[in-house]
């Protein structure tokens, strides 16, 4: 296994094929605001979620590889097709870099309850990742898969308070809905960005399991029990590298921080 020297005041490295792990980054920044964190989309190559397998387990290698370059002292994959595919090999080429993804975060949450409802990407739907975690660690749970494939194109145009949002909502989670569900997953990290309008449909009786908010949580544990978090008082910095810089990416990106984004820097890594 590969040994890195890990030192307190290594950055923290987060990455997506996208920009929805911003969601992801920006708990760390609330959470540890004394952490300087790294952050990678592959945007350029994205969709992952429409590539074979062979190709994804490269692609997170290649970034994985990037991350470990850029010395981070814990790496978060805040991608659920990356999560699903790749994890383990992301882990092993860290070595003793610990290694936390956004499936093995939310399962672990709704493990707790016995009608589970997952809402996602057609794609991370289709890999069956969640179900599979959750079973694993609750065989007798229910678990009902709902696609949303027009969340992620509406959240990225900017419809997050938009009424065709609701609508839309209401005609995905309806089957939820009917199913009784106690828990639902938001199996997608652009999802938390309308948080709210599903809250709204849902009513207060379902708990909603976000993801970023557990990833988070688990990424404090770790570094808390290998003694690795950031004892300076300052505020954290972050550096931000992607395989493209498309129209509104700033815009976008400013919005699913909640804050502004400076240090952009555009990378090639294939």
């Amino acid at each position: 296994m590969n040994k890195f020297d890990l030192k307190t005041n290594n950055p923290i490295g987060v990455f997506d094929s996208g920009m929805g792990g911003l969601t992801v980054m920006r708990e760390i920044m609330h959470t540890l605001p004394h952490e300087d964190i790294i952050y990678f989309g592959d945007i350029a190559r994205l969709p992952y979620g429409t590539k074979s397998i062979t190709t994804i387990r490269k692609f997170a290698l290649q970034t994985a590889k990037f991350l470990i370059k850029q010395n981070v002292k814990a790496i978060v994959i805040a991608c659920n097709t990356i999560s699903a595919i790749a994890k383990d090999e992301v882990q092993k080429a860290a070595g003793n870099i610990p290694v936390i993804d956004v499936i093995s975060a939310g399962s672990s949450d709704a493990r707790h309850y016995n009608k589970i409802g997952i809402i996602a990407t057609p794609a991370t739907i289709n890999s069956h990742a969640y179900p599979t975690a959750i079973y694993h660690q609750n065989p007798s749970a229910l678990i009902v898969s709902q696609a949303c494939a027009l969340f992620v194109p509406m959240i990225e145009e900017g419809f997050i308070e938009h009424k065709a949002l609701e609508l839309i909502a209401r005609e995905y989670l309806g089957m939820l809905i009917k199913q009784n569900i106690n828990a639902l997953v938001l199996g997608c990290t652009h999802y938390p960005l309308i948080k709210g309008t599903i809250m709204k449909i849902m009513g207060r009786e379902v708990h909603i399991i976000d993801p970023a908010h557990t990833a988070c949580r688990d990424l404090v544990k770790v570094l808390t029990n290998k003694n690795l978090l950031n004892l300076q008082k300052t505020t954290g910095s972050y550096h931000y590298f992607v395989t493209d810089i498309p129209l509104k990416f700033q815009e976008n990106g400013e919005r699913f921080l909640a804050n502004k984004m400076e240090n952009i820097e555009l990378v090639n890594i294939d």
